[in-house]
This record gives C-alpha cells, sequence and structure tokens, in this order.
C-alpha cells in the first residue's frame, strides 16, 4: 500500500510522525507531503518528504492575522469553552486559502504517485483535494485540537471549499469524514467528525542522554520544568518572571529552551539549569510539574507522564487548552503575565494538592487504554481496500 501523509505547519509535522513510521515498518511505501519549510522536520525523522507549493506564497497566507489574542472563547458549558464563531469561520478560510497554495503541486504528485490511502492534517485541505482527484479514500488526522477544514453535508459546503476542487475536475469530499484523533476523550471538546482514537506517541527528534539524567539528583528536590514550547515564543517575555516565581519553593527547576531563547538567556540561578533542543518527551519522564505556555503538544505530553501542569496562555488556542485541562482536574492556569506570587503559589498546590496528580495519571492511563499507531494501520488498509472510511476502527472492532 502507498500512503501519502499531508502535513501543515512547523509545529504540526511532529503529529504526523509516529503513524507514519508506523506505516513504514508495516511494509508500506509512504512519501509526507509538507510546504518547503517543513522538509528538514520530516526528513530528519528518517521519512521521505516531497515538498509542494511555493513557500513565500504560501507563508504570505499563513502570516494573515486573525486576532487570536485570548479572551476569543465562549462558554458552551462548565468543561467546554469553543472559540468564537467567527474566529472559528475565519480560522477555516484561512485554512482553504493556504491549501489553495499548495493543491497543483500536491495534486501533480498524487496523480504521478497514485497513494491508496491519503491521510491529511485537519488543518491541510489540500490533501481531501489530492485524494478527490485520484478517487482514494482520505483520513484526518488531528493535532490534538477539534479543528480543521471538514464537510459533512452538502448544506455544508462552502464555496471556498468547492472551489479548491474544480479547477482538478473533481467533486468535493462530502462527508462522514473521519479522524485519527491521538487527544484522550477525556481533553476533547465534542465535535461531529467521527474519530479513530489513536494513542498520543510524542516525537521531537533524538538526543543523547546527559550526565544528570543518568541518575538520583542530589538535592532529592521536586523538578520543575518551564517551557514554552519548541515553534512558539510564547513565554519569552514572562520566562525569567516565571522562573523567578519559582525560586521561593523548594524545587529544583529546568527550562527547556530553543537555540534562538538560549541565546539570550543570560546567567541562571542556583537550582536552575536550561537544555536546548532537548526532546520534552524525555526530559518530563524526570519532572514532578510542567509551567508551559498553553501548547497542545507540550501538555500532552505531560499527560502521557501523568504530570499536573500550569498553563500561561497568551492565545485563543492555549487558552481552549488551558480550559480543557482545567476543566479536567490535571492542572491550572492563569493569566501569562500574572504576578509572581501567583505563580508560585499555583505551582505549589500542583506539587502538594493529591487531586492534580491523581487527575493526570487518570488521564494517562485513558491514553495507555487507546490503540496504538500500528493498530491504526490496519484501519488505513481496510479503507484502502474498502475504497472509502466507512469501516470500523480498531475501538469500533473492539466492541463487536
Amino acid at each position: 500500500m502507498r500512503v501519502l501523509f499531508v502535513g501543515h505547519g512547523p509545529a504540526h509535522v511532529p503529529w504526523i510522525i509516529p503513524l507514519a513510521w508506523a506505516c513504514r515498518l508495516a511494509g508500506h511505501e509512504v512519501r509526507v507531503a509538507v510546504r518547503p519549510q517543513c522538509v528538514a522536520p520530516v526528513t530528519r525523522a528518517g521519512l521521505v518528504a516531497v515538498p509542494v507549493g511555493d513557500e513565500a506564497a504560501t507563508a504570505e497566507v499563513a502570516a494573515r492575522q486573525l486576532g487570536l489574542g485570548p479572551g476569543r472563547l465562549k462558554a458552551a458549558a462548565e468543561s467546554v469553552a469553543v472559540l468564537d464563531a467567527d474566529l472559528s469561520e475565519a480560522l477555516v478560510e484561512k485554512m482553504i486559502a493556504v491549501a489553495d497554495t499548495l493543491t497543483d503541486d500536491l495534486v501533480d504528485f498524487a496523480r504521478f504517485w497514485r497513494p491508496d490511502i491519503v491521510v491529511h492534517d485537519t488543518a491541510a485541505a489540500a490533501g481531501l483535494v489530492a485524494a478527490a482527484a485520484i478517487k482514494v479514500p482520505a483520513v484526518g488526522h488531528t493535532w490534538g485540537v477539534s479543528l480543521g477544514v471538514h464537510c459533512e453535508s452538502e448544506a455544508e459546503l462552502r464555496p471556498s471549499y468547492a472551489k479548491l476542487f474544480e479547477r482538478f475536475g473533481a467533486d468535493p469530499v462530502v462527508g462522514p469524514s473521519v479522524w485519527i484523533d491521538p487527544c484522550p476523550p477525556g481533553l476533547r471538546p465534542p465535535h461531529g467528525v467521527r474519530r479513530a482514537n489513536m494513542r498520543y506517541i510524542p516525537f521531537a527528534g533524538p538526543a543523547a542522554l546527559p550526565d544528570w539524567l543518568r541518575a538520583e539528583r542530589p538535592s532529592g528536590r521536586p523538578l520543575v520544568c518551564v517551557t514554552g514550547g519548541v515553534t512558539t515564543s510564547a513565554l519569552d517575555e514572562v520566562r525569567d518572571h516565571v522562573v523567578r516565581s519559582l525560586l521561593g519553593l523548594d524545587t529544583d527547576v529546568v527550562l527547556a529552551v530553543t537555540p534562538e531563547q538560549a541565546a539570550n538567556t543570560g546567567q541562571l540561578p542556583d537550582g536552575v539549569r536550561m537544555v536546548e533542543s532537548f526532546p520534552l518527551d524525555v526530559l518530563l519522564a524526570h519532572c514532578d510539574a510542567l509551567v508551559h505556555h498553553g501548547g497542545v503538544g507540550s501538555g500532552l505530553i505531560a499527560v502521557t507522564h501523568g504530570l499536573p501542569q500550569l498553563l500561561l496562555p497568551r492565545n485563543a488556542f492555549q487558552e481552549h487548552w488551558s480550559h480543557l485541562v482545567r476543566a479536567s482536574g490535571a492542572g491550572t492556569a492563569l493569566p501569562a503575565d500574572a504576578e509572581e506570587g501567583a505563580v508560585g503559589a499555583a505551582v505549589q498546590d500542583l506539587l502538594t494538592r493529591p487531586s492534580y496528580r491523581e487527575r493526570s495519571k487518570a488521564l494517562r492511563a485513558e491514553t495507555d487504554r487507546m490503540p496504538t499507531p500500528d493498530q491504526l494501520v490496519g484501519f488505513l488498509e481496510e479503507c484502502a481496500r474498502a475504497g472509502h472510511t466507512d469501516v470500523p476502527t480498531p475501538e469500533e472492532t473492539g466492541r463487536r
């Protein structure tokens, strides 16, 4: 079987790597189509990248500002908050506009290579067009967020979406859709698209384990990780402020940073160390709590280790994830510019109140029960064989 994966931006690429490798290890041919700026992360993962689109044209569309500042959530229920309707609409239209800069190259490659199935990031609508152009099934793959381009009925068919398919003489893909989703149901808001659950397997590249992570730490104090993620500068302005807030606690602190952030970091206080370009999944195996910007990737890695988390969101997406984590009981959230005393008190609460760790471990257990990527390969094989996606997911098969 030939499987064409279609990625989105740099922050999204790691989400599709585990399933792409599972397909490869099952003996299938795999290609990963991405924007030129995302080629390096794909090839570093040992996979074959297919650059599509003109990066300048795509970047111009992707750079459109949509007002993603905090305060764009609408309380829908006690445990759910959604982006306001206007912002959600603008996001989907932006995803469609980005896809329009990629479809020519992607459809040309699909017609040449003839994959049996297309697995696309749910934000990468170009994957739907490529699948329609060669008449093979398309399966979405979320990045832990219940958002993407889809059309479940003719009544939902928007003109911009239909136009993507017109120049290729293809009919628009109209539901029912299916999305492979690595987010545990306990952190997932309601959504109309059918899901094929898949256990979240973090991917952040290779590393050499440093000496200080190969033995018990002499201090014996809890270790708190602080990060703003690897694809954003979300906490750059307040990172020093956050670190100072933790110095009064009986803890050690580790900063997980990018090379650019490391270059702008001065002398570190006693009890604080820094790791650069180090896989967060490996680091958090040695930590007791995580303080971060509200990124879904950082947050779900904390979940896989059963760690409580403090989120300091600076935009609507991060605020959305913060709301879900807080509602689950696995963590808490504060404004990014919260006073030092408030940040320190929140972290102290995470470390001493048992309920946070209990809920975090419950989410980890839920994640561990989800089908692994290799089990989803069988689902993709069945979809390709049937020529559609209306086949049982691994969990649905287990219930029969």
